[in-house]
């Protein structure tokens, strides 16, 4: 069979062809391989989870050093509304802060799925801070022990997640605190302040067997602004 003799129009179409095919298929290997690279640096390199702060509550001037994070489930940032509103009135209630102060510390505390790891303690930042290290340790030690790391975002452990809590009682108390003195000679060891013993009922999206009540004891931290939680146990009648 003779072999067909392509005339030059038609040798320029072919080298066109090639030459698009040749393009295309660099184009494609470009593309699968910047996407290929992309998803094996993603599983070599995760991005890290991180929380970014929404709001606060510096107000005239004061700040109390409570934050909102992106990462913070609705129905805290709900609530915390509500204790913003109390601390910008003229004159602060503060029976209705201690209250309110309370229900956010305990859904912080039980909200652990919104937590990074053990060491993103909740309801840190509404501890007393003269005692906020110790409640710190101690919730690593026992309620945050088995909880998983999420740095990455791989996490696929299933953790609590509080949706809703109603107060049973605020009543006026006298709380004894340890001063923590050079020695027990110093008279100002022990002082009985004044505060608010709290009582709540928690509500969970799912039940997994994590506590259904709390009694939080509230006192102003160090004569200021800011009242803090300085006592807490799981039931709604406390020993002390």
């Amino acid at each position: 069979m003779a072999r067909k003799i392509l005339t030059e129009k038609e040798k320029k179409k072919r080298r066109k062809k090639r030459i698009f095919l040749v393009f295309f298929l660099l184009i494609l290997l470009g593309v699968g391989g910047y996407f290929g690279y992309r998803f094996i640096d993603k599983k070599l390199h995760p991005p890290v989870v991180e929380k970014k702060e929404k709001d606060n509550t510096k107000i005239k001037d004061f700040d109390y050093g409570y934050m909102v994070y992106d990462m913070d489930s609705k129905y805290y940032q709900e609530e915390f509304k509500k204790l913003k509103e109390i601390l910008m009135a003229d004159e602060v209630d503060t029976k209705a802060y201690a209250e309110q102060e309370a229900k956010l510390f305990v859904i912080d505390l039980y909200t652990m799925s919104t937590k990074i790891n053990k060491y993103d303690i909740g309801g840190n930042e509404f501890f007393h801070v003269d005692r906020r290290e110790m409640y710190e340790k101690k919730v690593m030690d026992t309620l945050y022990s088995s909880m998983l790391d999420n740095t990455y975002g791989d996490r696929k452990q299933e953790l609590p997640e509080v949706k809703n809590v109603t107060t049973v009682s605020v009543s006026e108390i006298d709380y004894t605190l340890d001063t923590n003195a050079k020695d027990e000679n110093d008279k100002s060891k022990i002082n009985d302040v004044p505060g608010y013993l709290v009582k709540l009922k928690i509500e969970y999206v799912k039940t997994m067997g994590y506590d259904t009540e709390a009694s939080v004891i509230i006192i102003q931290e160090n004569g200021g602004k800011k009242w803090s939680v300085v006592d807490y146990k799981p039931t709604l009648n406390p020993k002390y």
